[in-house]
C-alpha cells in the first residue's frame, strides 16, 4: 500500500471494512411510554405523573400546628427543611381508614407550594403504553374528579391520573387555617 495515492488508500480501507463488517443491530420499534408513580387512597388506584412527585418518604415524626384544618397532619423536619404534611384521603373527604406500614408521604413541589401528601400506599413506578389509555372507566368519587386528568387500563385494573399541579393550585387546598 505504500506509494499509493491517499484517496486510493482510503477507498481500499473502506472496501476491506465493508467486506469484514458485521451487520448493525436492526432498529427495533419503540413504544412511547407514559411514566407515573402509582398510589392508593382507599379503593382508588391513582397514578401521578412522574414529573410531579419529588420524593417518597416513610411517615415522619410530626409537630401539630394549632388552628389548622383536620386534614393538616402537621410539620415534619426533613433534612432541615420544614414540610407541611396533609392527609390526602381526609382532604378528599374519602372514608376514613387507618394508615399502616404501607402508608407513605408523597412530596410535591408545584410553584410556591411544597407539601407532603399522606397516602394509603405507594405502588411504585408505573409505565403505560398509548393503547392503555382508558376511554370508558367506572365512576369516581366526586371529590376526586377535579384532580383526575384521564385514566389507563392495565390488566383489568383502572389507574386514574391524578394531577398534583391541579391540587397545588386549588384555593381550597391552600386554605389550611380553621
Amino acid at each position: 500500500m505504500e506509494g499509493k495515492h491517499p484517496l486510493s488508500l482510503l477507498r481500499e480501507i473502506e472496501r476491506r471494512s465493508l467486506v469484514n463488517a458485521r451487520g448493525l443491530p436492526q432498529r427495533e420499534e419503540t413504544h412511547e411510554l407514559w411514566h407515573g408513580i402509582g398510589f392508593r387512597i382507599g379503593d382508588a388506584r391513582l397514578v401521578a405523573p412522574l414529573t410531579q412527585v419529588n420524593e417518597i418518604l416513610h411517615y415522619p415524626r410530626l409537630t401539630t400546628v394549632p388552628g389548622t384544618l383536620a386534614w393538616v397532619k402537621g410539620l415534619a423536619n426533613i433534612r432541615g427543611t420544614l414540610l407541611p404534611v396533609m392527609d390526602l384521603r381526609a382532604y378528599l373527604e374519602q372514608p376514613s381508614g387507618s394508615f399502616g406500614s404501607r402508608s407513605r408521604i408523597m412530596v410535591i413541589r408545584e410553584g410556591d407550594v411544597t407539601a407532603g401528601l399522606l397516602v394509603d400506599e405507594v405502588m411504585g413506578l408505573k409505565h403505560f403504553e398509548a393503547e392503555e389509555v382508558a376511554t370508558r372507566v367506572p365512576r369516581i368519587e366526586s371529590t376526586l374528579r377535579p384532580y383526575i386528568q384521564g385514566a389507563f387500563k392495565q390488566s383489568d385494573q383502572v389507574w386514574y391520573v391524578f394531577d398534583m399541579t391541579a391540587l397545588a393550585g386549588d384555593p381550597h387546598f391552600l386554605q389550611v387555617a380553621v
